[in-house]
């Protein structure tokens, strides 16, 4: 029997059109007018019996059944990158090495690798938490996670995530705040800083979120400090004192209730996450599946925000 399958051509450039949100981008990737992947959207979604896209004045976005379909098919087309790979290679794929900042790869990426694993696992990865820059004796990972930085010739970034900036403590902390308690109630709590000790790495701290609140200009002193985010998490776990940390490494203990958003006003992130992956690695299956499967990580992430 016959296969009764879309057009496979419009199938190519839906998956393209979904990703980036645009049909003059995706035209741009397949090497094809704009026309023609608006062209295919018609001829597909006339397959489909109804709309993938809504139409905008500044671009388009998916309906429901659109995004839907893009999520089950772009799933098929890593499938059918790994076995088109691992028929053509030798041996089937190499490691994926990926460079990521600390607390992202402890906090984000290594709860969530296994998925991956389970999904794809001829594909070897390794993960290494490692400053942001590195020298010309390193080899070059594959894929680097790090906050945005400017363009960099020759690597593509990707927006991962961006997030806000939350404060959170330990239930028992967070029950010393009186009733109906304000911002003004956390001058006189113990508040652990985060100093980023890598030059140029830098998130908005107290003082920025004490100004969104309406405070003028603190002077704040804190008596306990990290270089690392992740381990600012640890000592709010343990009841050391508030911290404000990105909303995304603390997912786990936010659902769990082992911390508490204190007041539930947050500070959006200056700089996000992205994925840097050099021109070159494009062309690799492997690397294309785990940077697609790590873009929907943070596509869920946010919408978990």
């Amino acid at each position: 029997m016959a296969r009764h399958l879309p057009p496979l051509p419009a199938l190519r450039a839906f998956e393209a059109a979904a990703r980036h949100l645009s049909f003059a981008r995706a035209a741009g990737e397949l090497s094809v007018t704009p026309g023609a992947v608006s062209h295919h959207m018609k001829q597909l979604e006339e397959w489909v019996g109804g709309p993938l896209f809504e139409r905008r004045a500044n671009g388009v976005g998916l309906t429901e059944t659109g995004r839907v379909f893009a999520t089950r098919l772009g799933a098929i087309f890593d499938q059918l990158t790994a076995v088109g790979a691992a028929a053509r290679v030798p041996g089937g794929l190499s490691t994926v090495t990926v460079r990521c900042q600390f607390s992202l790869a402890t906090k984000w990426l290594a709860p969530r690798i296994g998925k991956f694993r389970k999904a794809h696992p001829d594909i070897s990865v390794a993960v290494m938490a490692l400053p942001h820059r590195w020298s010309a004796r390193e080899p070059d990972p594959d894929l680097a996670i790090y906050h945005g930085r400017g363009t960099i010739p020759g690597v593509r970034q990707d927006t991962l995530i961006n997030g806000s900036l939350v404060v959170v403590g330990s239930p028992d902390l967070a029950a010393t705040l009186p009733p109906a308690s304000t911002p003004a109630d956390l001058l006189s709590r113990p508040l652990i800083k985060v100093d980023y000790a890598e030059p140029g790495w830098h998130d908005e701290g107290w003082e920025a979120w004490f100004a969104a609140t309406g405070f003028g200009h603190l002077e704040l002193r804190s008596t306990l400090s990290f270089n690392l985010v992740h381990l600012a998490i640890d000592a709010c776990l343990s009841g050391a004192g508030f911290a404000l940390v990105p909303d995304f490494l603390v997912e786990t203990e936010l659902c769990t209730g082992r911390l508490v958003d204190a007041f539930g006003i947050s500070l959006p992130i200056r700089q996000p996450y992205v994925i840097m992956t050099p021109d070159a690695n494009l062309a690799r299956p492997e690397v294309a599946i785990l940077r697609s499967w790590l873009l929907d990580q943070g596509i869920a992430t946010a919408k978990l925000g």
